[in-house]
């Protein structure tokens, strides 16, 4: 870290092409292309910046559009803008409130979504937050997760100790209005955790220890070994416990 405070400062207010390197700040108001690895202490962009290298600072903001050709890695990002990472992402604290997609994997302490985010790869994390939308085409691995539904949401197969997903309560017309509107759902193949509460959620199979099966779901098998609760307006094809 003291190294990097030592660095130069680079500000891009144009339209800027570098080839990279070693910086300290690194702020991007107008149009930037780097071609080759960037390492820096802060990132923020607000106007556009496109990369084809790997991305290592301390903190990443990104207010604008970004386009990384490589992978990131940083302590904190946040994402407001739109950003496209075609390589892996690792943070311990990630929140996107913009759109963000990751055509890797995701590696994290805290993930926040409170916008849109499509992850191809697996995601591996503490905590993960949504109060937006969430598609993993891989596996999702937390000890909790939250996710309070809006609009469609998936991931290919979820585990965890507390599993936590419903329908929120109150819903506004943001979702409709960016053409995201629909009937909140959650579609896996497969959900295993200790504590596991579910609505509006679409599974081959449900396994865990205590389980709560809510209104709108449709689970094809629940397999539990401490109590299971059924709504009458939820789909159990059949259950057992192990």
């Amino acid at each position: 870290m003291e190294e990097r405070n030592k660095r130069n400062d680079l500000n891009v207010s144009g339209i800027s092409q570098t080839a990279g390197g070693n910086f300290h700040r690194v702020s991007i108001d107008g149009m930037a292309k780097v071609n080759g690895n960037l390492d820096c202490t802060s990132m923020e962009v607000n106007g556009t910046l496109k990369m084809h290298g790997a991305l290592s600072s301390e903190s990443a903001t990104i207010n604008g559009m970004c386009t990384l050709n490589g992978p990131l890695t940083s302590s904190r990002v946040r994402v407001d803008g739109l950003t496209t990472i075609n390589g892996d992402l690792h943070s311990p604290e990630l929140e996107v409130n913009g759109k963000c997609t990751v055509r890797g994997r995701v590696d994290g302490e805290r993930i926040d979504i409170g916008g849109v985010i499509d992850i191809e790869g697996d995601v591996q994390c503490e905590s993960l937050n949504v109060r937006g939308n969430i598609k993993i085409s891989g596996l999702l691995n937390a000890g909790t997760v939250e996710i309070r539904l809006h609009t469609s949401s998936s991931a290919k197969e979820i585990g965890g100790e507390r599993i936590d997903i419903r329908r929120k309560e109150q819903q506004n017309g943001f979702w409709k209005s960016i053409g995201l509107g629909g009937t909140p759902s959650f579609k896996t193949s497969l959900i295993e955790g200790d504590e596991i509460v579910l609505e509006d959620t679409e599974a081959d199979i449900v396994r865990g220890s205590n389980i709560f099966i809510g209104r709108g779901c449709n689970i094809r098998l629940v397999e539990y070994s401490g109590e299971l609760e059924v709504d009458q307006d939820a789909k159990v094809g059949s259950s057992q416990r192990i």
